[in-house]
């Protein structure tokens, strides 16, 4: 313990050297331990087993943490005695017979303290010499006394060579009547204490013992077991299989078992009726298509029967009020012949004719349509199934973007179509598969194709749409701000105004398909159009003015 506060107290004396040094400044925990046989330090995970002086830095926060650490050991005290004491007093408690005895002083719990354990073996002047356990009937007399009720009994004298008394202890057990119980099964009736017993029960016998008073009781419980059983009768046609054997003839036959338990024998009789079957006959040639019926007919009734493929069939009619023996055996060919059967598989974008029929199917049928063919000699017919799938097309609803131009100018052209559409578009000898077309500096009208794709991967199977636009380009045109050309109000929802310094010769207005939906001539420097009759969306107006210019314009109707 000095040597472990030595070397807490030099750890502290240094430790400001070693801090100094490394010019920082540590926090420093100490932790003053006390444990009985080890201790883990929850600080670096290490197990000590003796007192010591423990350093660790944690990397994590540089916290110095300082351990002293004092280990304690389990006490363990044995002591014999051995003499002509008639008791000994140990540990405030005193004893009277030589025996080995213990005593445990539990450590306080967190103290670091650890159990201390106290044995003794004591051998006195008045050693027990003896200890029954005793068990008798009625009673039982120890050193001149009848003791009559169970119990624990103590006995002493006075020993006048060593002094002390002399101890002996009694175990004792009195029984008033003793039970043999007993089960028994036997074969017929049973003698049992000269009492002839033939029914199966519960039976009880006291026999009284007027020596020593203990009676016993005899307690039985028997099992008349029968060895004769009644006679069985039976028939069969052919033979019969019965314990075993197997019988061809009419006759009284039996068998003997013998009980594993009981050792009883059983005699059980069987008399039993053979009939002879009748000859097979009748033979029947069946023919037909896809299935035929047969009818059965016999004694006990009749029975109906299908077959649906080619067979050799054989059956018997029961006659059962002959011993269940058949009357006849029929043999019965069957020859069948299969109808013509095919499916064909087809897979179609929006609907499909079928050549057989000439029906045409606009949704997937939910059962397979059938066609039949001409009926062969057996009345079968082949019959044409239709597999079909059908997988909707996409729909271009427009084609939006720039597609009235001034020479040089850019082209950029999007499509409006159904969700998951995949694009391929054409113009000249070129071709595109972005979302977005793009083509730059147009010097002329373009015609531009696109193709909108809807891939079913489930059936490796595509849907296509195709639409057409032209991209229109004005040549000498300076451009939408090159003349005061005035629309108004846009957006519309109908009645659009226009103004222009220049007289107009013609308007033309597309939509986004770049379709031409109107065209107005010769319309001054100041008129109203009326386009309630076209649908709400964007449009483009081409205006051709009197000194040749053409102007593009672009306007909403929202309706």
């Amino acid at each position: 313990m000095k040597k472990a506060l030595l070397s807490l107290l030099l750890a502290v004396a240094i430790m400001p050297l070693a801090l100094a040094q490394d010019n920082t400044q540590r926090t420093i925990v100490t932790n003053n331990s006390t444990a009985c046989g080890s201790f883990t330090w929850t600080a670096n995970g290490q197990t000590y087993t003796s007192d010591t002086v423990v350093h660790y830095i944690n990397p994590t926060d540089d916290t110095l943490y300082v351990l002293n650490l004092t280990i304690n050991h389990p006490y363990t005290s044995n002591e014999t005695v051995y003499g002509t004491r008639c008791s000994y007093t140990w540990r405030g408690t005193e004893y009277l017979f030589s025996d080995l005895y213990s005593d445990t002083v539990v450590a306080a719990p967190g103290s670091g303290e650890c159990d201390s354990i106290y044995h003794l073996n004591l051998t006195l002047a008045n050693t027990e010499t003896d200890y029954d356990t005793i068990h008798t009937c009625g009673h039982y007399i120890w050193f001149g006394d009848t003791l009559t009720e169970s119990g624990d009994y103590l006995d002493s004298i006075y020993n006048p060579y060593n002094y002390c008394m002399h101890y002996d202890r009694l175990n004792l057990s009195i029984v008033n009547t003793i039970n043999v119980n007993t089960e028994v099964a036997h074969c017929g009736d049973y003698h049992w204490f000269d009492t002839t017993l033939t029914t199966t029960g519960t039976y009880t016998h006291l026999y009284e013992d007027t020596v020593i008073g203990c009676d016993t009781l005899y307690n039985l419980n028997l099992t008349i077991v029968v060895d004769s059983a009644a006679m069985t009768y039976d028939s069969a046609c052919a033979s019969k299989t019965w314990r075993g054997n197997t019988y061809t003839e009419s006759g009284v036959y039996f068998v003997l078992d013998t009980n594993a338990s009981t050792h009883c024998v059983t005699y059980r009789p069987i008399t039993l009726n053979i009939k002879t079957p009748r000859t097979p006959e009748s033979d029947h040639v069946l023919e037909g298509c896809n299935s035929v019926l047969f009818t059965i007919n016999s004694l006990t009734g009749s029975t109906t029967k299908r077959f649906s493929e080619s067979t050799d069939f054989d059956t018997t009619l029961v006659d059962r009020r002959i011993a269940r023996c058949y009357d006849s055996t029929i043999h019965i060919h069957v020859t069948i012949h299969k109808s013509g059967r095919d499916t064909t598989h087809v897979i179609a974008c929006d609907q499909y004719t079928w050549p057989l029929s000439g029906n045409t199917y606009y949704n997937t049928p939910t059962t397979y349509p059938s066609y039949a063919f001409t009926t062969d000699t057996f009345g079968c017919d082949s019959l044409m199934y239709l597999d079909l799938t059908i997988k909707k097309s996409p729909v271009i609803t427009a084609i939006q973007g720039d597609w009235h131009l001034n020479q040089g100018e850019t082209a950029k052209l999007y499509p409006v179509c159904t969700d998951g559409c995949t694009y391929k578009w054409t113009y000249g000898n070129q071709t595109s598969n972005q979302d977005t077309l793009i083509i730059p500096n147009v010097q002329g009208n373009i015609d531009v194709s696109l193709q909108a794709t809807l891939n079913y991967a489930e059936n490796n199977f595509a849907c296509h749409d195709t639409s057409w636009i032209t991209i229109v380009t004005f040549v000498g045109i300076n451009g939408v701000e090159g003349t005061n050309v005035s629309l108004y109000p846009n957006p519309t929802v109908g009645q659009l105004n226009i103004e222009s310094a220049e007289a107009i010769n013609q308007v033309a207005i597309f939509n986004t398909l770049g379709q031409q939906v109107l065209l107005n001539n010769n319309l001054g420097n100041k008129a109203s159009m009326d386009l309630t009759n076209l649908p709400k969306g964007s449009y483009s107006m081409r205006l051709t003015l009197q000194n040749g210019e053409t102007i593009i314009r672009k306007f909403i109707i929202t309706k």
